[in-house]
């Protein structure tokens, strides 16, 4: 058979017989740029060290798929011969490609490979900072903890998000204090993320985890939950149990879980939590208990506003949605948590002023809008999440991306069209989140998503389609 005439389906047979020789010589084929790109993908697969000049030597394809897939097989392959010319390649504009060496350059680690990534922590773009961030950790050497503590302060939340977490998987004690002072940022997430980093690191002291245990947000307190857990010491258990009279019933749950696991406890009846403030609403009034709390939702203490949230959820009236929906902007992040938990609970009452939010709010307003409006349900929010797979906001469209994935095969069909969406992340998240919910009738439409201009689209698109048949097989 001549090279020149090789097809897809040739390359197929060749992945059967693990046919080393064959794959590589299909990447020599200059008549069909598929071929080219599946030979990589499967030499990549295989994970053979005999492709590594070859597919160095596609790292100068005129294509640009295909040499992204040259530098995604590398990084699956391992050989730390591919390391100095997958950086000589970052000088390339594309930024995707650039993305995807950075992410191989972390799959094969080794010091060339760290020392090139430490330096790039100063790139421009937030995107190739967080990616780098992240392969520091996947490779977790000690010689990038000076380098990564550096960034902990950025102004791009997922770059700082990707060095803690990569602090947390190097586990040098070195980071501790930094980590340890960010306990004290505004941000729960940062907050929570700095404690699981810290429980990683096996000398980290007890203290802060005790001291989370009083965080305003209870995130983060459950989180110093399970960490104390782990530690199981006479002290830690001793302050589990003072957490069993906690506010928020998931720490109270949690903790329960825990020491009733380690025989330490026995789990009593829970009385009824919601009775006195049934009791003060009957005294009061409903009317005038709800423009009390609207009102106190601008308090200047956090901690007021936090509870009146959480109340105006339990009582469940229509004036205070509005009010709510501000609050989901609180400078406080516990307040705004506790308003989007409280919008959740005002069910189909709040649905259109939380997708009207959807256009016209900052950040984090958008971001608890889409949250809220997964955990309702309700099917007028599924265009619009669909819509914001594409926000500019990163937080903004894996949530959407999540809460569509809630309504389950009711947004099927929007999802199955929005693969066709002018806007690559649409496809991408569309396809994500069609293999989440992994009903069988969308795998001709992500099959046909195979064949997408961008990588990570198809990248997508492929794992969807592996994760609705591994789901088929399990079911039948």
């Amino acid at each position: 058979m001549g090279i020149l005439k090789l097809t897809e389906k040739d390359i197929t047979k060749m992945v059967e017989k693990q046919d080393i020789t064959g794959l590589i010589n299909a990447l020599t084929n200059k008549k069909d740029i598929l071929v080219r790109y599946r030979a990589a993908e499967a030499l990549g697969e295989i994970g053979s060290i005999n492709a590594v000049d070859t597919l160095i030597n596609t790292l100068q394809d005129e294509d640009g798929d295909v040499r992204s897939m040259a530098v995604y097989a590398l990084g699956q392959i391992g050989d730390r011969r591919a390391v100095e010319p997958l950086i000589e390649n970052l000088t390339d504009d594309d930024g995707e490609f650039k993305e995807m060496v950075i992410y191989s350059l972390g799959e094969i680690g080794g010091k060339i490979a760290t020392n090139y990534l430490n330096l790039a922590l100063e790139y421009d773009d937030p995107n190739i900072r967080w990616r780098v961030a992240e392969a520091l950790g996947k490779i977790a050497s000690r010689e990038s903890v000076d380098y990564l503590i550096n960034i902990l302060e950025d102004d791009n939340t997922d770059v700082q998000f990707y060095a803690i977490n990569s602090l947390g998987e190097i586990g040098d004690k070195k980071s501790v204090k930094s980590l340890i002072n960010l306990l004290e940022d505004d941000s729960w997430r940062v907050r929570r993320c700095s404690l699981t980093a810290l429980g990683k690191i096996d000398e980290s002291p007890v203290e802060p985890f005790i001291v989370a245990l009083e965080d305003y947000d209870c995130h983060v307190r459950e989180r110093a939950v399970d960490i104390l857990g782990k530690i199981g010491d006479d002290e830690s258990l001793k302050f589990l149990k003072i957490v069993l009279d906690d506010e928020d019933e998931d720490v109270r749950e949690r903790a329960s879980a825990i020491l009733e696991d380690l025989q330490i406890i026995d789990i009593p009846i829970k009385e009824d939590e919601h009775q006195r403030l049934e009791e003060t609403i009957e005294r009061v009034g409903s009317d005038k208990a709800i423009k009390i709390l609207i009102e106190a939702l601008e308090d200047e203490d956090a901690e007021t506003r936090h509870r009146a949230a959480e109340v105006l959820g339990e009582i469940g009236d229509e004036q205070a949605v509005e009010p709510l929906i501000v609050a989901l902007d609180d400078s406080n992040s516990s307040v705004q948590w506790r308003a989007s938990e409280a919008l959740e609970k005002l069910d189909e009452l709040a649905v259109l002023p939380l997708i009207n939010a959807l256009d016209n709010g900052t950040d984090n307003v958008r971001s608890k809008s889409v949250w809220a409006l997964g955990e309702i349900g309700d099917e007028r929010a599924i265009l619009p999440l669909i819509e914001h797979l594409k926000d500019e906001s990163q937080t903004v469209r894996w949530k959407a991306a999540l809460a569509l994935g809630k309504f389950g095969k009711q947004a099927l069909n929007p999802l199955r069209q929005a693969l066709k969406n002018e806007n690559f992340t649409v496809r991408q998240k569309a396809a994500e989140t069609l293999g989440e919910i992994g009903d069988p009738l969308a795998l001709d439409d992500l099959k046909n998503v195979l064949a997408d201009e961008n990588i990570y689209v198809r990248k997508s698109a492929e794992e969807a389609i592996k994760s609705i048949i591994s789901k088929s097989t399990e079911n039948s």
